[in-house]
């Protein structure tokens, strides 16, 4: 993951983390992506990392932030 978004930042898409919400085992990360591809338009974006110990097990895309604080009050149960 971490080559992929450095070959993205060498081709010009930046990503800025705006906001982190924490719930338990899992965070929610909101991103602002940039990319000079897309003339000047930016896209937010949310993910949630869910952690076990100091390893993160698993990564979620979410649609916005509503649906990030769902799947954080929610867990990963019943999602797909």
């Amino acid at each position: 993951m971490v080559d992929l978004l450095a070959t993205r930042s060498g081709q010009g898409r930046r990503f800025e983390p705006t906001e982190f919400i924490e719930e338990g085992a899992r965070v929610a990360v909101g991103m602002t992506v940039r990319d000079p591809a897309w003339g000047g338009e930016a896209a937010k974006v949310f993910k949630v990392f869910t952690f076990d110990g100091e390893h993160a097990v698993l990564l979620q895309d979410c649609t916005g932030r509503d649906d990030a604080l769902a799947y954080l009050s929610a867990g990963t149960e019943g999602r797909s």
